[in-house]
């Protein structure tokens, strides 16, 4: 598989207000190919949500390269980091942080929008295909406001892809919904990852995680184990079989 992000050496410190200096990332590499979709685990603290900020260029790294498809991006102005975000990047939180004052559709289409200085009948049509797969094509006029926890994060997955990123990052995207909102979800990331999207996600939740390819698990700042678990087959047997896989190895880290 080809190389899409490769990290080397990543380090992240924090100034504890002047009195000593904490370590949450310490000399992390890693690659991650093309359309694989890995799970970030461990325990609260141990870094998961650090290091999805800093790959992603939300937040800059003390120490370290982070390059994309063969391009160091660490080094880069904001300005340009910016550019990058917006034309390779797609993000997907707990808390969809929608704009109630826009329609569904307006919410998904404003980032095209931007990065294209208006709205054309692809961008629409772009738009409408997301929403056809994400199920909620009926809400397209609709107040974001009046939404449920599992549609306003669908509305955010929308958003997220339609720039066709070529890496989304999701931070506990399933944190905020009830198990089963948070299963159709997972099911969402899966379908479209098979269609060739590259994931890395963030999540407390094994059965979340047991639908990834790989699960990665973060101790004191560095991976302690890779779990490579293959595609799901979507079937419950299996799915539950992941779900042990993961546990057990959380249980050795007391996750």
């Amino acid at each position: 598989m080809d190389t899409i992000l490769s990290v080397r050496n990543l380090v992240k410190n924090f100034d504890d207000g002047g009195k000593r200096t904490i370590n949450v990332l310490n000399d992390i590499s890693f690659d991650v190919d093309k359309g694989n979709f890995i799970a970030i685990m461990g325990p609260s603290g141990s870094g998961k949500s650090t290091l999805l900020y800093n790959i992603s260029g939300m937040d800059r790294p003390t120490k370290g390269k982070i390059i994309l498809e063969g391009k160091n991006i660490d080094n880069l102005s904001e300005v340009e980091m910016a550019d990058i975000r917006l034309r390779k990047f797609g993000y997907v939180f707990q808390q969809p942080h929608l704009i109630n004052s826009l329609s569904v559709k307006e919410n998904i289409i404003m980032a095209a929008s931007v990065l294209n200085k208006k709205v054309d009948k692809n961008i629409e049509n772009r738009a409408n295909e997301l929403m056809r797969l994400t199920g909620i094509i009926e809400l397209a006029d609709r107040d974001t406001a009046s939404l449920s926890g599992g549609q306003a994060q669908r509305v955010s997955i929308c958003r997220s892809f339609m720039n066709n990123p070529r890496l989304v990052f999701a931070d506990e995207p399933t944190g905020a919904l009830n198990s089963k909102a948070s299963g159709e979800i997972m099911n969402l990331f899966v379908d479209i990852n098979r269609k060739g999207s590259t994931i890395m996600l963030v999540t407390h939740d094994p059965l979340v995680a047991a639908k990834a390819n790989q699960v990665w698990f973060l101790l004191d700042g560095i991976i302690y184990k890779k779990e490579v678990l293959g595609p799901w087959d979507k079937m419950q047997a299996s799915l539950i079989n992941r779900k042990d896989i993961i546990n057990k190895i959380m249980s050795e880290i007391e996750i």
